[in-house]
């Protein structure tokens, strides 16, 4: 029981690492798949930064409905943790953890307009680079084969396995946990990199729409 709660804990350290990406603590284009895959090209995963809510022009209304999703998820997740998450089972744990996130995407982007929307997948795109094409709709669109869908199947096997591990090391404290996290997805990004063509690269590269600056900022301190 010690061990699950462990893994509990430090499966949340994991879920906050890759807020932590998405609002741009240290990096640039190519974060934002985190651990697990837990982002998804909807982009509801950048809707807490300033300069996105910017760009979206989100409104004093909507503003307020998506802080109070927010909460509410917050209380849903913490419901879940203190409740065991998935009967003991770890595998169970990231699933229920994982359906929570698209649960609350679905809630989330419920709150946008059509254009919204429509703007919020394409900055989404452009944070998580090479990443967006483990997302299976973008997949279809980029015509990613086959034999490129195994490769980034294993890559990601192996990122999750790097991941994991991360997870179950208490001689990682939380700052050196997160950058390792960081570090991984960079490492992922340069592996897909060698996996599409310059067609889908292209292509992939129209799909994120008009260039956005992302404001980078500093964790900590």
């Amino acid at each position: 029981m010690r061990s699950m709660m462990k893994f509990i804990a430090v499966a949340a350290v994991a879920v906050m690492a890759v807020a932590s990406f998405a609002q741009g603590g240290g990096g640039g284009r190519g974060q934002g798949r985190g651990f697990g895959g837990m982002q998804d090209a909807n982009g509801a995963f950048l809707l807490n930064r300033e300069d996105v809510q910017g760009e979206i022009k989100l409104t004093a209304d909507q503003k307020t409905k998506l802080d109070g999703l927010r909460q509410a998820q917050r209380d849903k997740m913490r419901e879940a943790f203190q409740g065991g998450g998935g009967g003991g089972d770890r595998e169970a744990m990231m699933a229920a953890m994982q359906k929570m996130q698209a649960e609350s995407a679905k809630e989330t982007l419920a709150v946008l307009t059509d254009d919204q929307k429509k703007r919020l997948k394409e900055l989404a795109i452009q944070r998580m680079g090479n990443a967006a094409i483990g997302n299976a709709d973008l997949q279809k669109e980029l015509g990613v084969t086959d034999d490129q869908k195994a490769k980034i199947k294993e890559l990601q096997g192996k990122q999750q396995a790097a991941n994991q591990a991360l997870m179950e090391n208490q001689d990682m404290d939380r700052e050196a946990r997160m950058a390792a996290f960081q570090k991984n997805t960079e490492v992922m990004n340069t592996e897909l990199a060698k996996i599409i063509t310059a067609d889908q690269k292209a292509k992939l590269t129209a799909m994120g729409g008009k260039p956005f600056k992302f404001v980078e900022q500093q964790r900590g301190g």
